[in-house]
């Protein structure tokens, strides 16, 4: 099965669980259609069942060049850059998606989780696209139960489509585990595989910074003040100029929130690291706050 590529972000290749995900959905259906998305077609395979819609984009729905179109996720102020979103619920901005800490590694496969603005913190979804889209069906049960039940709804596993897709992809969500909450989420941290010489450092916005022992310094800063943000840019400046860029965007993802100072200081250690599609990302954010 070959990989395709992200929509915006080329070097980055869609995991194989994921493109086998669209191939299904998509099988026979044409995405230059335009009815194929204004009436939702390719939900007819399942699509929806997902605790939220599939990214259009990753789906093959033509867009523009706006990259809002395909980056909605960084019009939020405090967006982690890591996560690359592929499914969407409701209107607070919750999403899922792969949290690419170290693009360099070229790892077949990422971590997932959910994130929303309104947490301040992503959550762990699964350990790959595979364990995230079972447990993305674990929340539609979860939601079912505690609303569609009462509202006498029929429950997600009864769906044909259901089977179909668990079979097509060898998915098997535990719906019994109460680990998945409504709406997918969990109340677990994300913990990645660190390889020899590596080094992860927790941060607050639930992603964390993985990479070389090198890049960070013997100690780790505790952001105590997150509001303060020009003493902390000065110490991540500080960094930067040492050679430590993890050090750096520890300190920098623990802020409170995001403004541009901050951002163009994330960018800037990006690159340091080699990550080009993060610093690229960087750059996107500043294009959609340019008022800010």
């Amino acid at each position: 099965m070959s990989r395709e590529s992200h929509p915006l972000h080329p070097s980055f290749r869609l995991p194989e669980t994921f493109t086998a995900l669209v191939e299904f959905i998509m099988d026979g259906l044409d995405p230059a259609d335009p009815d194929v998305w204004h009436y939702a077609s390719w939900a007819d395979k399942g699509g929806d069942l997902f605790s939220g819609d599939l990214s259009a984009g990753l789906l093959g729905k033509p867009v523009g060049d706006d990259p809002a179109e395909l980056c909605g996720e960084l019009l939020y102020t405090f967006q982690p850059l890591e996560i690359l979103p592929f499914c969407w619920n409701g209107g607070d901005g919750l999403h899922y998606g792969w949290a690419v800490l170290a693009p360099e590694l070229e790892g077949d496969d990422h971590p997932c989780v959910s994130f929303a603005p309104v947490d301040d913190h992503a959550v762990w979804l699964g350990d790959d696209t595979k364990q995230a889209l079972e447990n993305l069906l674990a929340g539609s049960m979860a939601s079912w139960r505690e609303r569609g039940r009462e509202q006498g709804l029929d429950a997600p596993d009864t769906d044909e489509r259901w089977g179909a897709v668990c079979r097509a992809l060898d998915l098997r969500p535990d719906l019994d585990s109460g680990l998945i909450s409504p709406g997918a989420r969990s109340k677990r941290v994300l913990e990645p595989r660190v390889p020899e010489g590596w080094r992860y450092e927790a941060t607050s916005d639930g992603i964390g910074v993985l990479a070389p022992q090198s890049a960070f310094a013997p100690e780790t800063v505790q952001v105590d003040q997150p509001w303060d943000f020009e003493q902390w840019r000065v110490v991540a400046r500080v960094y930067l100029d040492e050679g430590r860029p993890g050090s750096a965007l520890a300190v920098l993802k623990s802020l409170s929130y995001y403004d541009r100072g901050t951002v163009e200081l994330m960018g800037e250690a990006y690159r340091r690291l080699g990550r080009e599609t993060h610093a690229e990302r960087a750059e996107l954010w500043l294009r959609l706050h340019a008022t800010d």
